[in-house]
């Protein structure tokens, strides 16, 4: 895409040259001046016999240049005069030109007949134009949506939807292959952030149109939402300085402060009310719509529901441990039904036309990537459901048992993933999280069928959907105590995810779509979710984990609830969140309406393959690591040494080896998220020395 070429190559093509409108004269004997570009567009010097007289100082903006003419006396022998520049970074002489690039101080010295002048350059802060700030705008659009697609690859691996095939303890991609994170980070989320979403939304900040910042806002937050929840720590000041084109430069970073989670949510906090304050005052929707707008076409109205969403996602980080009380889930609730009864809501869904290799959804065959290092191609292809994912949640069908072989409870799981034509009776064959397989590839279901709306060249990237914002209100229903209400919506959220996947109800009943599939779709509600007496918050919890497939939330919401199972014995108002109920016995092929068959019950484990050194010590966990609650992954590291590793020593995330050299901790692993610790909430351990830290 050349756009994006434009933006983030190389600056010094970028540079603008200025129309003369003066000529200022220095002779040999002529006095130095200093001037600012406001003052002159050009320099013209007359070259005597014996040397070149520049001012003494100079000003002007990075990106702009002055051009220097030169006027020879008659009669005077031709001689090359050497132009220098004590930092070709900040300002050098190019093609009669003195070129500002990046904010700084150098010197620009001319030397004929050895004898050298010099001019003191400042070059300051680049001038804003209209196509900067499009070209800033359309790259944190696109950066949004690759970001939430890097949030959700990460994020189908640690929540194990998805493993591979694989049993290594190390790899380059450590959650796909390996768990041994401190060794290579999982840095696309930050990268995509502090490189592209900062940069972008700091340059349209400064741009003084008011209803481009609403927009940027919003994005910016959403984007640092993603950050904080990954990695347990962000900066949110300012983090670079400018250069002479429409980009900022990563490296020049001046080294930002990173704050804890703590401090950023207080900060989201003030700046959601204020922006929706904004985005409700005409003044700031003053200044015409984007130019390049691929979720709403620049309509306001659209981005401020949008804004609403995404901050009763934020407010969901309150519960159910951090601040679970009425008054929260009150809020909540009002906030998800301002957004779905307001006729402005739309799904902001970034489509992908299909073709060259960044016009394709990441989530697509193709698998593409913005480039090489930038972003992790997806590797559907080479994953597998695992046992937790396929046989448990949905409900797979498995066995020594030849009939049934190829049904899930589920009627999704067959829209979410093809059935294997490669064994005996169409296989849904599965694996535990990172154990590795004996089986080959073909053996398992394909996660790249044309059913999967996600999956497809042409697909989507949802930064939030209808039904997460269903779910967010049922979950602040539960705790608060209406679980009627809570049911009735996990019931409404359970079937617009559905409909996603082409499971329309009304089709569905009617048998447009046969009389199997309907008596497959009401098993499911039979089973999974019979009746309000009945519901627990394992079931609303369990049923959005699948509406979260291939999103970000899938991994927060699991360790929001601290991974709870029977495995490490975390409960919820004494109900096990990720203890599945109701699978099936592999026993008895013929299916009821009732539970006959479906009487077993498969518990959440940590994955096979956690890099023992770290997870396997006595002193950390006693003798049982795999039952202690303290063994779960909770937060990853960034990339701190190319942004400010300094910041990440000061925060406790680096400790010394045997050697005596400074190592990321793998402690920070298992730190919990300020919204994972217990505060006020229901949260219950089975070991009575849990910290909750």
């Amino acid at each position: 895409m050349k756009h994006v070429v434009l933006l983030f190559g190389l600056i010094l093509t970028q540079i603008v040259g200025l129309q003369a409108q003066s000529k200022i004269y220095f002779h040999k004997d002529g006095t130095a001046h200093s001037w600012h570009l406001s003052e002159l567009d050009s320099i013209t010097y007359i070259k005597p016999a014996a040397e070149v007289t520049l001012p003494k100082s100079l000003t002007l903006p990075a990106g702009k240049s002055v051009k220097i003419t030169y006027m020879v006396n008659t009669g005077v022998e031709e001689e090359p005069i050497v132009w220098k520049s004590s930092d070709s970074r900040i300002a050098y002489f190019s093609e009669e030109h003195i070129c500002g690039n990046l904010e700084g101080k150098c010197v620009v010295s001319a030397t004929y007949k050895g004898v050298t002048s010099c001019c003191l350059v400042t070059v300051t802060e680049a001038e804003e134009d209209i196509n900067t700030i499009a070209s800033s705008f359309e790259k944190m659009l696109t950066m949004s949506a690759w970001q939430t697609y890097s949030a959700s690859e990460v994020g189908a691996y640690m929540s194990q939807a998805l493993t591979t095939g694989t049993s290594t303890k190390t790899s380059s991609v450590p959650y796909r292959n390996g768990w041994y994170f401190t060794a290579s980070g999982v840095r696309n989320p930050w990268h995509e952030h502090v490189r592209y979403i900062v940069p972008a939304y700091e340059r349209v900040c400064k741009s003084g149109v008011k209803s481009h910042q609403l927009v940027a806002t919003t994005i910016y937050l959403n984007s640092l939402m993603l950050v904080a929840d990954m990695y347990g720590m962000a900066p949110i000041e300012s983090i670079y300085k400018s250069n002479s084109s429409p980009n900022y430069v990563f490296y020049q970073s001046y080294n930002p402060t990173y704050c804890d989670l703590a401090t950023i949510y207080a900060f989201m906090d003030s700046t959601f009310n204020a922006l929706l304050q904004h985005y409700e005052d005409s003044e700031w929707r003053s200044g015409g719509a984007l130019s390049v707008d691929p979720y709403y076409s620049g309509d306001l109205d659209k981005w401020e529901s949008l804004t609403k969403a995404l901050y009763a996602r934020f407010m969901l980080r309150k519960l159910p441990n951090w601040e679970n009380t009425k008054s929260t889930c009150n809020k909540i609730i009002s906030m998800v039904d301002d957004v779905l009864d307001d006729a402005s809501w739309q799904e902001p869904l970034y489509s992908y036309p299909g073709g060259a290799m960044e016009n394709n959804c990441p989530w697509g065959p193709i698998a593409s990537s913005w480039n090489s290092w930038e972003t992790k191609r997806n590797t559907l292809n080479q994953s597998i459901p695992t046992t937790f994912f396929l046989h448990g949640i949905l409900g797979g069908i498995d066995g020594a048992y030849q009939a049934t072989r190829g049904y899930a409870l589920d009627p999704r799981a067959a829209k979410m993933m093809e059935q294997s034509f490669y064994r005996t009776n169409q296989s849904m064959l599965h694996t535990e999280s990172n154990k590795g397989i004996t089986e080959v590839l073909s053996d398992f279901p394909n996660l790249l069928p044309s059913t999967n709306p996600y999956t497809q060249n042409t697909g989507y990237v949802a930064l939030i959907t209808a039904e997460e914002l269903l779910f967010i209100k049922a979950e602040a229903q539960y705790w608060a105590g209406d679980l009627a209400g809570a049911y009735a919506t996990t019931v409404a959220a359970t079937k617009k995810n559905m409909e996603r996947y082409g499971l329309n109800e009304a089709d569905i009943q009617s048998e447009i779509l046969g009389t199997n599939l309907k008596n497959q779709y009401n098993r499911f509600f039979n089973i999974k979710l019979p009746s309000a007496s009945q519901f627990t918050i394992a079931d609303l919890m369990q049923q959005k984990y699948v509406a979260m497939y291939l999103q970000p939330e899938q991994w927060t919401d699991m360790r929001r609830y601290n991974y709870s199972s029977s495995t490490n014995g975390i409960s919820y108002n004494n109900i096990y969140v990720y203890d599945v109920e109701n699978v099936h016995n592999g026993r008895n092929a013929i299916f009821k309406n009732d539970s006959t068959n479906f009487c077993l019950s498969y518990s959440l484990r940590r994955p096979y393959n956690l890099y023992e050194s770290y997870w396997w010590t006595a002193d950390d966990f006693g003798t049982n690591a795999q039952l202690s609650p303290n063994a779960w992954v909770m937060q990853i590291p960034a990339e701190p040494t190319q942004y400010n590793k300094q910041e990440w020593e000061k925060m406790g995330y680096y400790t010394t080896n045997s050697s005596g050299e400074a190592v990321l901790d793998y402690q920070l692993l298992k730190k919990r998220p300020i919204w994972a610790q217990k505060h006020n909430g229901p949260a219950t351990s089975v070991d009575s020395n849990i910290t909750w830290k």
